[in-house]
């Protein structure tokens, strides 16, 4: 029997078929694109290791979990070094060439603040853990913060020299940019409003090795407790320079200079009498969900997790909860995420306000004594 052209022609129907079936296949099965601005080389990256490291583990366990309804999430990764100038041509490569359906942006308040005007016109949403709020009063809806903000931290840190240590004459000294000028000043007003005024207030640039000038000015100046607002590495030489000057007063500092990079460039000598404050406390004895993040982070990279890998983290599930109830279309994406209230994380509790501001919470912590093995002194949750 020979091929006829109704043979023909059903063949060829067929194979058009079966052309668009796996055309819509193939469609369905492509990735969501998700793009991350990160310091990953320069000083910065001592930091932005950790959330690189922290959004790859995100990714891998959602992809476990079925990603968003089948499909996979794909994280695109553009290096932002420590410059402004690199963190914007960072995003506009991503926006350009990949056309990513979401964001993540460096931790430091400087390169947000660069890139703001960008995601402005690009118009789709983005997290970042910068916290200046200078970012949040730029009045942009497509970005939301995942940590504390600098005024919640410097408010941690006045409660730590208030409550705890009782400092009758606290000095300040704060790296010279948006992050360290803000919760300088903010520092500040919250110890005036205690009846508490500060002695003194020194500043140093963010490629300064010698703070020896700035920390006897404080103590000429009759300062009891020092509030440092310090990013990784400048931190861990403040503090390590205030014990070669003999210093024994109480020391506050921020964040930065307690997450694991900066703790290995300090002895337990470095941090006796010091005090401060860290977005969460990642304890692995807490058990429960901290306990799986800090021992699985640790097994697959090597070092210790900190608190601003786990703001991405939580991030990224916060993202892809939002990606399955709502989609990837940009707008319904950022009205969903705008109207997040109690969404427990691993590391936080996330309510955006109209500022995209999503953490209230933080901790003060003290290393152990002959250690650097921290410890909670008390949970803080501001209003």
């Amino acid at each position: 029997m020979g091929f006829t052209r109704k043979d023909f022609l059903g063949s060829v129907i067929a194979a058009t078929m079966l052309s668009l079936t796996g055309t819509a296949h193939g469609q369905q099965a492509e990735p969501i694109l998700i793009g991350a601005t990160v310091p990953m080389t320069g000083p910065l990256s001592l930091t932005g290791k950790q959330y690189q490291n922290s959004l790859t583990m995100a990714e891998e366990d959602i992809n476990k979990a079925g990603g968003i309804k089948g499909r996979q999430i794909k994280i695109v990764f553009e290096d932002t070094q420590a410059s402004n100038g690199t963190a914007v041509n960072a995003f506009v490569k991503l926006a350009q060439e990949t056309k990513p359906s979401f964001f993540f942006l460096s931790s430091y308040s400087t390169q947000n603040l660069a890139v703001a005007p960008e995601l402005k016109k690009v118009q789709v949403p983005a997290m970042y853990a910068g916290g200046a709020d200078a970012v949040a009063d730029g009045g942009n809806e497509w970005m939301f913060r995942i940590r504390p903000a600098d005024s919640v931290s410097a408010e941690g840190m006045v409660k730590a020299a208030v409550d705890v240590i009782k400092a009758k004459k606290p000095g300040i000294l704060y790296i010279q940019n948006d992050f360290g000028q803000g919760g300088a000043q903010t520092a500040a007003k919250r110890l005036e409003a205690a009846g508490i005024p500060v002695v003194g207030m020194e500043a140093y640039g963010q490629n300064d090795k010698d703070f020896s000038a700035q920390l006897l000015s404080l103590r000429s100046k009759g300062a009891d407790t020092i509030l440092i607002f310090n990013y990784p590495q400048d931190g861990a030489l403040v503090l390590r320079q205030a014990k070669v000057l003999g210093f024994n007063m109480p020391l506050v500092t921020s964040s930065a200079a307690l997450v694991p990079a900066a703790l290995q460039l300090l002895s337990p000598a470095d941090l006796e009498g010091v005090w401060g404050v860290t977005d969460a406390f990642m304890d692995a004895s807490a058990g429960g969900r901290m306990k799986d993040y800090v021992e699985r982070f640790k097994a697959k990279f090597g070092i210790d997790p900190d608190p601003y890998g786990l703001a991405y983290y939580d991030g990224a599930f916060l993202m892809a909860e939002g990606m399955r109830k709502v989609g990837t279309d940009a707008k319904a994406l950022r009205e969903w995420l705008a109207a997040v209230k109690g969404w427990q994380g691993v590391g936080h509790v996330y309510s955006y306000d109209a500022k995209g501001n999503g953490v209230r919470d933080l901790a003060v912590v003290k290393a152990k004594s002959g250690t650097k093995t921290l410890e909670l002194v008390q949970p803080v949750t501001l209003d």
